[in-house]
């Protein structure tokens, strides 16, 4: 088993942690007197739902629930074991969960390269753009300082599905920044599928920035209008 060092940001931890609120129908970050909206919302808000509304049509209510359901369970486990087997805990109370700990044994090569911690569940937010998120990890990936996002899906996940998640990373990325001076350009999402197969998708970060800054800019710019 690797032994993962964890060396956290003096600038990071030395600031007031936000929390996490629903307000006005979505996920907020509060810091003081304000409230930031996650950027996990501002990115589904931007997401088409008709192909979502389809298949649910499709398959029925019930069914398009339990899926569902089962996905966010299935991502919270695989998170939680990953997350103690890079916090140097036993991953051993997990070995129950077949499927779940498949995946983490799948990905685990992956995992093992990552190095020098600085931090996991990380919520910031940022004033400059207006938003609130929780990084997955940032730390080593390769050597290069990143943002990595874990992530368990039914099957692989073609390229252009994944847009969002470094869109996502990107905002992590300009957050963190904002709060320590410490520019990260590296983008990283592990992807582990129920078949077995584990995607580790490496991005840099500067190809996503402006697409981004539009999307919040389109967000604020409905949220003052309504």
């Amino acid at each position: 088993m690797k032994e993962f060092k964890h060396i956290p940001d003096s600038k990071y931890n030395g600031q007031a942690v936000p929390k996490i609120v629903n307000s006005g129908g979505m996920r907020q970050y509060s810091d003081g007197d304000e409230l930031f909206p996650s950027i996990t919302s501002i990115l589904s808000r931007e997401t088409s739902s008709e192909g979502l509304d389809a298949w649910k049509e499709r398959v029925g209510t019930k069914l398009a629930k339990y899926i569902c359901d089962s996905a966010i369970n299935r991502g919270n486990k695989f998170h939680k074991i990953c997350e103690a087997y890079l916090n140097n805990d036993c991953t051993c109370k997990f070995v129950n969960h077949l499927l779940e700990y498949g995946m983490f044994e799948q990905a685990q090569p992956a995992l093992e390269r990552i190095s020098d911690i600085v931090g996991i569940e990380m919520p910031m937010v940022s004033r400059e753009l207006g938003i609130g998120g929780t990084a997955d990890i940032i730390a080593n990936f390769d050597g290069v300082l990143s943002v990595i996002d874990l992530k368990s899906s039914t099957s692989p996940k073609k390229d252009e599905w994944c847009e969002k998640f470094f869109l996502q990373e990107t905002a992590y990325s300009l957050m963190f920044e904002e709060i320590t001076s410490k520019p990260i350009e590296q983008l990283v999402t592990i992807i582990a599928s129920e078949n077995g197969t584990v995607q580790v998708l490496i991005r840099n970060r500067d190809d996503f920035t402006h697409e981004l800054k539009e999307i919040i800019s389109r967000f604020q710019s409905t949220s003052v209008m309504v």
